[in-house]
């Protein structure tokens, strides 16, 4: 080979080791940068799925339920609302055009909130979902006890008005009757003052049930007083096909005013006898909610429409036919002078409950 041709065969050779080396040192630095941003990709996929389970763990701790929508469908629901989907809510919330509302749903009230997604995820829609059953039912309560509040005023303040001309007109008869009348006449008077004395008794009647009530407090157990209870009235009950289920599940003392609880229990227990008629079911609890003591009385009834339901409380509100309204009227009254609250659940045609909140303590 002629020398010239070895020279530039050797040249090429220096070359290609010089490339080779180049390229071996360069795959050297690519692999080690490979290994680099493999490292700092496996962090930050470490660090977004921990930002993940982060804002998994917020949503699921939220009070309120957060429910994704895809064209309709949930793509995602924190565990708020999983619980709520099961009772078929997410249902009624594909409401095209509006972007709040409220739904019941049984004795659950929801209210609920749209909005829709924008930038890259068109078509999606995040709603919450919050949970007002507790905050309706104070709500109602509040209503119920500023309208009795004014009521009772100013069935006092009628019941005094009339009181007044009622005393004087009793003592002028009492005078005429004095004087010489005859039969017919005397009877006539008599016939007045007796409806005189009955207005100024039922006039006496409404001041004392619109006043507030004195306790007399003791402590005793609440599970007591209703077996005793159910003892006395056992006679009513026996003479009907009622069966009477009765569960003492909490049986520690509270202090309360065993005589008006014992009221409150007979005018509750009556109530459901006549909503089951002559066959029928009637269920009593005690047990413990929070710092209360809880008194539960169920029937399988005929049950309440909403509207009468809301109006039970009220003084002279009665469905029955001899009924005067002041039963749950008196109820309540005691009930919110032991510092406790009564509430009815009720639709038409599917029986009633009404629950008494007691104080188990008294400070």
């Amino acid at each position: 080979m002629p020398v010239p041709d070895v020279k530039l065969l050797e040249n090429a050779f220096n070359e290609f080791s010089r490339a080779s080396d180049s390229i071996i040192s360069y795959y050297g630095m690519l692999e080690s940068r490979i290994r680099q941003l493999t490292k700092e990709v496996e962090t930050k996929n470490a660090e977004l799925e921990r930002a993940g389970e982060y804002l998994n763990n917020i949503l699921n701790s939220l009070p309120v339920g957060v429910v994704v929508l895809d064209k309709r469908s949930v793509a995602f629901q924190n565990r708020n609302a999983a619980k709520l989907t099961a009772g078929g809510i997410v249902s009624h919330l594909n409401v095209d055009g509006e972007k709040t509302g409220e739904i019941k749903n049984g004795k659950e009230c929801f209210r609920w909130r749209k909005e829709r997604l924008t930038n890259g995820f068109e078509g999606k829609e995040v709603i919450v979902i919050e949970d007002v059953t507790e905050v309706e039912k104070m709500k109602e309560r509040s209503e119920r006890d500023e309208r009795l509040r004014a009521m009772g005023e100013m069935a006092a303040r009628i019941a005094h008005e009339i009181k007044n001309p009622l005393g004087s007109m009793e003592l002028f008869l009492s005078m005429i009757q004095e004087g010489r009348l005859r039969a017919k006449e005397k009877k006539y008077v008599d016939y007045v003052l007796f409806g005189l004395k009955t207005i100024d008794r039922i006039i006496n009647n409404i001041l004392s049930y619109t006043r507030p009530k004195t306790l007399v407090l003791k402590e005793e157990k609440l599970f007591q007083i209703v077996s005793d209870t159910l003892d006395f009235m056992s006679v009513s009950i026996m003479g009907r096909e009622i069966e009477v289920e009765f569960n003492a599940a909490y049986q520690e003392p509270s202090l309360f005013d065993p005589d008006l609880i014992k009221l409150v229990i007979m005018n509750l227990i009556s109530n459901a006898i006549d909503a089951v008629g002559e066959k029928g079911t009637i269920r009593i609890e005690v047990k413990e909610e929070g710092g209360y003591a809880l008194l539960v009385v169920s029937d399988n009834g005929v049950g309440m429409p909403e509207d009468v339901r809301r109006n039970i409380f009220n003084p002279f509100f009665t469905m029955k036919d001899k009924g005067v309204g002041l039963g749950l009227f008196i109820v309540y009254n005691i009930v919110q002078a032991h510092g406790g609250f009564i509430e009815a659940e009720s639709a038409a045609g599917s029986g009633s409950s009404f629950f008494m909140y007691i104080p188990k303590d008294r400070q």
